[in-house]
């Protein structure tokens, strides 16, 4: 994937000079004798690669929210290993809180920030800017030295998706490819093999590939999703067409700055008479109309055929699926080809540290431990050697323990992941050159700032979930649906929505060439 280094080096020098020069500005690294007011007594900060470890900083008490589930072994490791690593590394003792998925990008994360707490959680951009414009996120420029070991395995694309009027409001965190997420088709290669097929590589053969293994396992479901636009739209377009949002798609092939209205685009039209082909078809089972998390559940049992793929979803949906079927092997498939594969960057997700911490370079710092080196990495991701997990002479990893620590998809690093000895080394291969040929979006970087058209977008959501996302997957037909949901689409402001996007767009693109 082409990327440059030239901003983040330029970066990393500024944040250092400042550091040197100006350090009564930032908390963790006041002097402790300086007199300056505020100050508490702290000892200067250490530098990212001085070397000192957390010896000559302040005890510093951090919160990081994480979503899903807590198991028993990351909550014992919270309390002793981790806690060890992180007092000894940056002199910091971390509280891990567990909060469902429901309260991530708003909920309690919302209340949390609004009443000023001190804490750090992951973000996506539309968040970050709906977050910065109220003043809830730290902007943590000043201390993006602080992540100088992450930044050497995490690209400019993935800072610069987090930045805002050259402010660093989040800090990438993964190094894994990322390119033609849910472009590809990820197959269920067992039963493909038991249909007599060896690969899939259109639109007609996937579908025949639907019928053969329906008429031997009538019980299966198709399609596990209600989203096919990417991995169709060899089919339906000779663009090559990247989404900015629901409403908003690029053209990549183009070297221009023009934005998509996409659902009044001949491209959606023809997607959608797609879409209603596969539901009468039942390549999308009746049920998603009202019941789209059952089909997540059936493919996690193995009762679904395909799903839309990435880079690391045959080995992470396998791990899944091969409790119920341990013999499910599944493999990524493109239904055309020709068209270069695009990325956001190589980032998994990104930090941000609520306006309310008393020491946001102290969690930067601990954003770094996440991707510092292998044994760090191995520590939070995998637990201890010889506990919860061993590795053989290769490398390859075998867990003992089951519990999950902090999550794998968050930590996931292609320079420091380990693979068990079930997934195939020519698999390791192919995952590890994904990338390769990939180009950054046009797109990458560009936040969007809602406010001109913050009740548009709102109304323009209810359309979407109430007329748009039901066409779009093929339970209503686009002949008789489309006419009444383009009137409410253009009553919520679409066209109001589409000038200020493409305004603002126009605009970030003249400055970023």
């Amino acid at each position: 994937m082409k990327k440059k280094k030239g901003w983040l080096s330029l970066l990393l020098s500024a944040v250092f000079l400042l550091s040197a020069c100006s350090q009564g500005n930032n908390e963790s690294a006041n002097s402790a004798d300086s007199g300056n007011s505020g100050s508490g007594g702290k000892a200067p900060a250490a530098t990212a690669d001085s070397g000192t470890g957390g010896s000559t900083l302040a005890p510093a008490k951090l919160k990081i929210i994480l979503y899903g589930d807590e198991s028993n072994r990351m909550k014992e490791l919270a309390k002793t290993d981790f806690y060890d690593v992180i007092k000894k590394e940056i002199n910091a003792e971390v509280e891990f809180q567990f909060l469902p998925w429901t309260e991530y990008g708003g909920g309690k994360t919302d209340l949390m920030l609004s009443t000023g707490e001190d804490f750090a959680t992951y973000t996506d951009a539309n968040y970050m800017v709906k977050s910065v414009a109220k003043g809830l996120y730290a902007d943590l420029t000043p201390y993006v030295g602080a992540a100088a070991d992450l930044s050497k395995t995490v690209d400019e694309a993935s800072f610069t998706a987090f930045q805002l009027d050259s402010k660093q409001y989040a800090i990438p965190v993964g190094n894994k490819p990322n390119s033609a997420e849910f472009y590809s088709v990820l197959v269920r290669q067992d039963l493909l093999e038991e249909a007599g097929m060896k690969q899939v590589t259109s639109l007609a053969e996937l579908e025949q590939f639907y019928d053969k293994v329906h008429a031997l396992h009538p019980e299966l479901i198709g399609y596990a999703s209600t989203d096919a636009r990417r991995m169709l739209q060899y089919d339906f377009t000779d663009k090559n067409l990247y989404w900015q949002n629901d409403f908003i798609a690029l053209d990549e092939s183009a070297q221009n700055d023009q934005i998509i209205n996409w659902f009044e685009s001949d491209e959606f039209k023809a997607y959608a008479k797609l879409m209603r082909g596969w539901y009468e078809k039942g390549i999308i089972p009746k049920y998603a109309a009202t019941n789209v998390p059952q089909l997540q559940s059936d493919w996690n049992s193995g009762k679904a055929m395909f799903w839309a793929g990435t880079a690391a979803r045959p080995f992470e949906g396998a791990a899944t699926i091969s409790q119920a079927v341990p013999d499910a092997k599944l493999v990524n498939y493109f239904l055309g080809t020709g068209r270069p594969k695009i990325s956001r960057g190589t980032y998994s997700t990104a930090f941000f540290v609520s306006a309310a911490a008393k020491d946001p370079e102290r969690y930067v710092m601990f954003f770094n431990l996440l991707q510092k080196n292998q044994e760090l990495y191995d520590l939070f991701a995998y637990g201890i050697k010889g506990t919860d997990y061993t590795l053989d002479d290769n490398g390859r990893l075998t867990k003992i323990s089951t519990d999950s620590l902090i999550p794998d998809w968050l930590l996931m690093n292609k320079n420091f992941i380990r693979f068990d000895n079930t997934v195939p080394d020519d698999f390791i291969a192919e995952y590890k050159a994904w990338d390769d040929g990939a180009i950054i979006s046009k797109g990458a970087g560009f936040n969007f700032d809602n406010t001109p058209v913050k009740n548009e977008e709102t109304k323009l959501n209810g359309v979407f979930t109430e007329y748009l996302a039901p066409i779009g997957s093929g339970f209503s037909d686009y002949e008789t649906a489309f006419p009444k949901a383009l009137e409410r689409l253009k009553a919520a402001g679409i066209d109001k929505y589409i000038a200020e996007y493409q305004k603002q767009f126009s605009e970030w693109y003249a400055k970023s060439k």
